[in-house]
């Protein structure tokens, strides 16, 4: 399906993340192919029992594949529903979305792990042998402490799905990377070892460098996180020793472990901007969104920004720069924007870029 100069962004299926997706143009789109994990709505409140969360996610489900197609258009996505709360809740819509692509004429490419519970594991090779567009395979770390296993699992699976190597996009996730890099680098030589590795139809490695929180950075100072996946793995991709080059993958601008509780902890109106082999930090204060303008301000005139015209996520800062000056003569005009359209922009910005840089190697 593609090659090692590609990009798999791992994104939530939420608006923001949705909407940096629908931004995005034709040109920047070749590069692409998302990896979306469905997650259970915004719990109301503390007392919401989790059969009515349930209920309100099984209500939203039969629009997600015209969602996704309005959000994307009909190219290849991967489709990941490791998140939902429950096994019933999982099968249920694995059949509810991917019975649906080719009423919408999409491609929805199933994302399955070697722990999935039988009853996941059926339906998806029901569904693949419907729909033949093949299946991703995503394997984590645990799978890597005994090969001999590991690569047994893996034929028996592709075996009982009725497919071969070819039909399947090989996925390595190793979700948070260390900051010595020691742990990136020892699962991506392992990755190496998987056997038939070059008759896999894609084959793609990720990880996740962006912090949990932003407790570390400082207001008002600038803050340099090193985007440290990123650096190891161009420098991986560099070997003439690999048996196959992966295509890179990453969180964005998002911690890789999504954790269900911290949706009710307002964050710090903080500019998340990555740069190619950092992410420029602007930190700000919880609820305090005219920070978001005066860190636009002093973002477009720096040397590092990308211009107004390079992404939808520049564009949306270089605006509200300009809209600092008249908000601060007058407050109540509003317009400075939220958390989820500030993310957005962040995230944009990010696959533009990351984009770029991968179809731009050597």
């Amino acid at each position: 399906m593609f090659d090692s100069r590609h990009y798999v962004p791992i994104l939530k299926w939420k608006r923001a993340e949705q909407g940096a997706l629908e931004t995005l143009n034709m040109e920047n789109k070749k590069y692409i192919t998302p990896l979306i994990q469905f997650v259970m709505p915004k719990q109301k409140n503390p007392q919401e029992q989790l059969e009515d969360i349930v209920k309100r996610f099984e209500k939203q489900t039969p629009q997600i594949p015209e969602k996704i197609v309005e959000v994307w258009g009909n190219t290849s996505i991967f489709v990941d529903f490791s998140l939902l709360f429950t096994t019933e809740l999982k099968v249920k819509s694995l059949n509810s979305i991917l019975k649906e692509e080719n009423k919408f004429k999409t491609i929805l490419i199933p994302v399955i792990y070697l722990n999935d519970d039988c009853e996941i594991k059926e339906a998806a090779y029901s569904l693949v042998k419907e729909n033949r567009n093949g299946m991703c395979l995503r394997l984590i770390c645990s799978d890597f402490s005994d090969l001999l296993k590991l690569n047994q699992n893996i034929t028996e699976l592709i075996s009982s799905a009725g497919l071969a190597e070819k039909d399947v996009d090989l996925l390595v996730d190793i979700k948070e990377t260390e900051k010595n890099g020691n742990k990136y680098i020892k699962y991506f030589d392992l990755s190496q070892k998987i056997p038939n590795l070059l008759k896999w139809r894609t084959f793609i490695f990720a990880s996740g460098a962006f912090p949990e929180d932003l407790s570390q950075c400082k207001i008002d100072e600038e803050n340099l996180i090193p985007r440290l996946d990123w650096k190891i793995w161009k420098n991986r991709v560099d070997s003439k020793k690999l048996q196959r080059k992966p295509a890179f993958a990453d969180y964005t601008i998002q911690h890789p472990i999504y954790k269900e509780a911290s949706q009710f902890f307002p964050p710090t109106t903080s500019i998340k901007y990555t740069l190619e082999n950092e992410w420029l930090i602007m930190k700000g204060e919880r609820q305090k969104f005219d920070k978001y303008l005066a860190s636009a301000a002093l973002l477009v005139n720096d040397k590092r920004f990308y211009g107004e015209n390079f992404s939808d996520g520049d564009k949306y800062i270089a605006e509200k720069a300009k809209h600092f000056p008249v908000y601060m003569k007058n407050p109540a005009i509003k317009g400075t924007g939220s958390t989820e359209t500030w993310l957005r922009a962040g995230i944009n910005h990010h696959l533009v870029l990351v984009a770029h840089w991968v179809a731009n190697l050597p």
